[in-house]
């Protein structure tokens, strides 16, 4: 997962808030998965209870259990543990960090108690898990804040103790915040060793091939999705990031139809119609790319590759006033995006406003120099 148990990557920063949105959709179930296989049994009822009122989404009913639960998390350790990761899970991230507390103060309270003694072996090793085990959902919380430099060094911490353990299904909450951090690279690292220990977990294969993919790695990234779909044809999103990866490759007509198996499967895919009408503008088809593109829009008019094909098929066709409204919201939700904000600098340009091209022409040369910076650096490393 971290450098301390394997090869340390510099990733590539990539702007892709869709691949964010859609992966943040599926991680959901191997979270719960994970909870659900660390719990002990004697808190079973009750750990099913709250997996019951939280997938409902009644808040009102988590609170009135927590209350009544308080007593036995206070006495058990692993039990405000396990009621934790399942808090993270449904990003109840307050009430998360009251039972890490809870952990955390038995932790301390074993530490104080063994200091200036010497451990039996076996002691020793359990009291370093637990220890470990807080600092990591300390990690989890801590990444969710925000605070992204802090949560890798807590993370970091944490797996030099060894927590999670490799074959873990908490293996799976490590992975999951780490893409969230943009750690893609590292993320990859632990779907890996997911993979490696469930390699029929097409789940964890998907979003390996995600985070491959937003590290920059297209061959490796797309070897992953392609089994990942062939293991599970109805995974959700997998033909849709199928399309993409080979959308990236330009093997455009293998993605038109991993994106129309996606589009049978779910109806309501914008990102697909979206990618659908990129492709169907690269072909020159302004009349197929129209058509896709009023799909996405009557969907998710704010979707970012829905703007930046109506935005380019707008500046083809001579629609520049146009073209400028779509690419603008592009930038404006994505200022990173260097393709954005060159199609925006020629439809200024093109328009007769100089000075805002010369403004977004400035924006994307420093972009592509700094991509090419952190390529460098890659490479280095």
């Amino acid at each position: 997962m971290m450098p301390s148990r394997g090869t340390s990557v510099c990733p590539v920063p990539r702007d892709l808030p869709l691949l964010l949105l859609l992966l943040a959709l599926a991680l959901s179930q191997a979270a719960s998965l994970a909870a659900q296989q660390a719990a002990p049994k004697g808190h079973a009822a009750e750990l099913r209870q709250l997996d019951s009122s939280l997938a409902a989404g009644d808040s009102a009913a988590v609170a009135a259990l927590l209350g009544r639960l308080e007593p036995e998390l206070d006495e058990d350790e692993r039990f405000a543990l396990d009621v934790a990761y399942r808090l993270v899970e449904h990003r109840l991230f307050p009430e998360a960090a009251a039972q890490w507390n809870r952990a955390a103060k038995h932790v301390q309270e074993s530490m104080r108690a063994a200091s200036g003694q010497t451990l039996a072996p076996a002691a020793d090793r359990d009291l370093q898990r637990r220890f470990a085990e807080v600092v990591f959902v300390q990690g989890l919380l801590t990444a969710r804040l925000g605070e992204k430099a802090e949560a890798l060094r807590l993370l970091r911490q944490a797996d030099g103790y060894g927590f999670p353990p490799l074959d873990s299904p908490l293996m799976a909450l490590a992975a999951d915040c780490l893409y969230e951090l943009k750690e893609y690279a590292l993320a990859a690292q632990a779907y890996r060793e997911i993979v490696k220990n469930a390699p029929q977990n097409a789940e964890a294969r998907l979003r390996l091939g995600v985070s491959l993919y937003s590290s920059g790695q297209l061959g490796p990234a797309t070897k992953e999705v392609e089994e990942a779909v062939r293991q599970a044809p109805r995974l959700p999103q997998a033909n849709y990031f199928l399309g993409v990866v080979l959308f990236e490759q330009k093997r455009t007509e293998e993605a038109r139809a991993a994106l129309e198996r996606e589009l049978a499967l779910d109806a309501r895919c914008s990102a697909c119609m979206a990618k659908l009408a990129h492709v169907a503008y690269l072909a020159g088809d302004d009349r197929q790319c129209e058509s896709w593109l009023a799909k996405a829009a009557a969907l998710e008019p704010d979707h970012l590759e829905t703007n930046l094909v109506a935005g380019m098929l707008d500046l083809r066709t001579g629609r520049y006033q146009q073209a400028i409204g779509h690419l603008a919201r592009v930038v404006e939700q994505s200022p990173g995006f260097a393709k954005a904000q060159y199609q925006l600098a020629l439809a200024y340009q093109r328009s007769g406003n100089a000075a805002k091209a010369r403004e977004h022409q400035e924006i994307y040369d420093r972009l592509i120099q700094e991509q090419k910076a952190k390529s460098i650096g890659v490479r280095g490393e």
